[in-house]
């Protein structure tokens, strides 16, 4: 009789704590970067507009890795080509332990549980999020973010 499939060890080769060993071991599908993400957080494929929810979907996905970006399954990895930041976020909630929840311009939510992790530049306002990926504030929570966090 075979030995029975063990759920949580597949399913377990497919966490995120697996990330570095699936990303050496995918090979990259195209030389030439497939997805584009501007300045204003909108995605496209193949120069066409990529509609919220697949792009939602795709960020899922996404990977930062000594910085580019790719699409990272077990199967395929794709180039995508960022403008400014992956996520560019137009909300975030203050919560009650100090962590900020944001919202991106595709509906993706994030955690940023150290905030000393937030790097202010010049001319943005960075979080890294998960799996390498660098959000930026947009130009609305970007004001509401000095006014309410960035002491002179």
């Amino acid at each position: 009789m075979a030995d029975p499939i063990n759920i949580a060890e597949k399913l377990g080769q497919l966490s995120p704590n697996n990330n570095e060993s699936q990303q050496s071991s995918t090979r990259l599908c195209s030389d030439e970067p497939l997805f584009n993400i501007n300045k204003q957080g909108d995605w496209t494929y193949l120069g066409s507009p990529l509609p919220k929810k697949f792009a939602k979907l795709f960020a899922s996905v996404l990977n930062g890795i000594d910085g580019k970006y790719f699409l990272i399954t077990p199967v395929e990895k794709v180039q995508v080509t960022v403008e400014r930041h992956a996520f560019v976020i137009v909300d975030y909630i203050e919560n009650d332990d100090n962590s900020l929840s944001l919202i991106s311009s595709i509906g993706t939510e994030h955690i940023i549980n150290n905030p000393s992790l937030v790097r202010l530049l010049e001319d943005a306002i960075e979080f890294p999020v998960e799996r390498g990926v660098i959000a930026g504030l947009g130009r609305a929570c970007y004001y509401r973010y000095i006014n309410q966090f960035v002491t002179d």
